[in-house]
């Protein structure tokens, strides 16, 4: 059994790192956690805040936009 954790949106898993030595068609089975009231207020409080600081950035971007993946609050306090 291979444990992969990551976060189910839209309708689609992703896994927090590349999946290796997977062939074929597998069984699988997804497990979701339900966040409690407090961490997803954290959450969304959170998106808002970056939101808020995008809107009002006036910053020119260049080039190529490249995959940024996002702490949770609990992971940046770990650090």
């Amino acid at each position: 059994m291979i444990v992969v954790s990551g976060f189910f949106e839209n309708g689609v898993f992703v896994p927090d790192r590349p999946l290796a030595n997977i062939k074929g068609k597998q069984r699988a089975v997804l497990n979701i956690e339900e966040m409690d009231d407090g961490k997803k207020q954290l959450r969304v409080n959170a998106w808002r805040e970056f939101s808020r600081a995008v809107k009002a950035s006036h910053e020119v971007l260049e080039g190529e936009p490249e995959r940024v993946r996002f702490k949770a609050p609990e992971q940046i306090e770990s650090l």
